[in-house]
């Protein structure tokens, strides 16, 4: 099989103008009514409402958070029931899962959830005490 040389590509399509008869108005091709102008778009007036979709949160937000939190507080227990088995108990430790039982206690309407951690801030305090009365 030969092959020939190269041959220019030649594009067989049309001028936009041969399409429409030559005469460029698209609205006269058509044979219609003659357009108007576009009319202007109306100014963003809800700005302050755009805003405020913005800030309201979902419920799997929400959610996510708290479970943040409440592993958070279950690790600590856990430092804490190691600490008491160990005879080890960190100080810092202790304030930090207190500090964080009074915080998770604020963001919930639960009471039954709002007694528990009432019980673990006081335990901790209670071990906190216990820690500087010892020292």
């Amino acid at each position: 099989m030969r092959v020939e040389g190269n041959r220019p590509v030649r594009s067989s399509a049309t001028r936009r103008d041969d399409r429409v008869g030559g005469s460029g108005n698209f609205a006269e091709a058509l044979g219609g009514e003659p357009v108007s102008a576009p009319a202007t778009a109306a100014p963003p007036t809800g700005i302050g409402a755009l805003f405020a979709l913005q800030e309201v949160g979902d419920s799997t937000a929400e959610r996510r958070k708290a479970m943040a939190r409440a592993s958070h507080i279950l690790d600590r227990l856990g430092d804490l029931q190691l600490g008491l088995l160990t005879g080890a108990i960190d100080r810092q430790s202790l304030a930090d899962l207190a500090a964080s039982a009074r915080a998770a206690r604020g963001a919930t309407a639960d009471p039954g959830l709002q007694g528990v951690l009432n019980e673990i801030e006081l335990r901790a305090a209670v071990e906190l005490a216990k820690l500087s009365a010892a020292l």
